[in-house]
């Protein structure tokens, strides 16, 4: 706790010593009188750390005021502190109250707490300490600070803590002040100007850029966008062609499988007809083989039994029998059978072949 003290009484001793650097004025803006806000962006140049750490922090969070939970109150000794500090020493006061006596069965309505500076004990509610006077100094120079652009200066990486006020048209460089008569004189050929009159007179030709990017870029977009949508739509059109193909090659296949069809019923119609006639053939030389043969037979019966009388008249009954002409196709000089030959003649195979070999092709449009 010494500690803690220790480092309080030096906040407080720092606190007192800015506090006499810059015044006692009621309103801090008397401290600098820029001409305009422009000017007063460009031309006040402080240890702006240092000063957001001394007038800006709380003394005990080292956080940044604001105007909600992080609000600046003034105690009675003048120390401020923020909101969400002063009830959180509340409530560590209230609690530690509670357990140290079993008298306090709920959190006590008003404790006492010290000021963390100056050790000054006041007694408060949490209402009256969400009451205490705003330090309206601080409000201020929060104030004062957020219209001072503060965050949007930039400064000289040279100089530093100079602000570019300028820019040097040759060099197409923003510059500060020193750098106007050390690096960038006039005499040596660099044209200095103010940062308002630069930017009156290129922004003209930015927003001309600009405008030819925006251009660009809707061309662009318009092309994308084509793109996309066509890669959107390539598995459909894939699929068009495939269905495409498949019924031209579906045509040729039904075309191809229908004269098959004729081929077969043609083959089969001829081998009936060849069936038939050599049926018809087989039935003649089957009557005329049973008549040969039975007039064997009887002309043996008679010549065994030596019937003469049989013998002759059997033997004329034969020779009537053999005498009678019945066509019957004999066998080929060159086989034993009886020649029945049917061939396919695959005429213009070759020539449909190459037809389907060079049959359609895929051409892509790009629209």
């Amino acid at each position: 706790m010494d500690e803690e003290q220790r480092k309080a009484e030096e906040k407080r001793r720092q606190l007192e010593e800015e506090t006499l650097n810059i015044g006692t004025s009621n309103n801090i803006e008397e401290l600098v009188k820029p001409k305009d806000v422009g000017d007063r962006k460009r031309n006040l140049v402080f240890d702006e750390e240092r000063f957001e750490d001394t007038f800006l922090k709380c003394l005990i969070c080292r956080e940044n005021f604001d105007d909600t939970e992080k609000a600046p109150k003034m105690l009675p000794c003048h120390h401020t502190f923020c909101l969400d500090c002063l009830r959180q020493m509340f409530r560590v006061e209230g609690e530690f109250r509670q357990n140290l006596s079993s008298a306090f069965r709920a959190m006590p309505m008003a404790v006492k707490i010290c000021c963390p500076s100056c050790r000054e004990a006041l007694i408060l509610s949490d209402a009256e300490i969400v009451r205490l006077p705003n330090d309206h100094t601080v409000l201020e120079l929060l104030s004062f600070v957020r219209s001072t652009g503060k965050k949007d200066v930039q400064y000289c990486t040279k100089h530093k803590m100079q602000p570019l006020n300028f820019f040097c048209e040759p060099c197409i460089l923003p510059v500060c002040c020193d750098c106007t008569v050390i690096d960038h004189k006039e005499k040596n050929g660099h044209r200095v100007m103010n940062v308002e009159e630069a930017l009156d007179k290129y922004t003209p030709v930015i927003d001309e850029t600009l405008a030819d990017l925006q251009s660009a870029e809707q061309t662009l977009l318009d092309k994308r966008q084509s793109l996309e949508k066509s890669a959107d739509n390539i598995e459909q059109i894939q699929r068009e062609l495939a269905v495409q193909i498949r019924q031209t090659f579906d045509r040729l296949r039904d075309a191809i499988d229908e004269r098959e069809r004729e081929l077969f019923k043609m083959s089969e119609s001829e081998i009936d007809r060849k069936r038939g006639e050599i049926d018809e053939q087989l039935q003649i030389v089957q009557s005329r083989e049973e008549s040969v043969t039975a007039e064997k037979d009887r002309l043996n019966g008679a010549r065994e039994d030596k019937n003469i009388s049989a013998m002759f008249s059997t033997h004329q009954t034969a020779r009537e029998t053999l005498e009678k002409k019945v066509h019957i196709p004999g066998p080929s000089p060159s086989s034993k059978d009886f020649a029945v030959s049917f061939q396919f003649n695959s005429r213009q195979e070759n020539v449909i072949k190459a037809s389907i070999a060079g049959l359609g092709d895929v051409s892509f449009k790009m629209s």
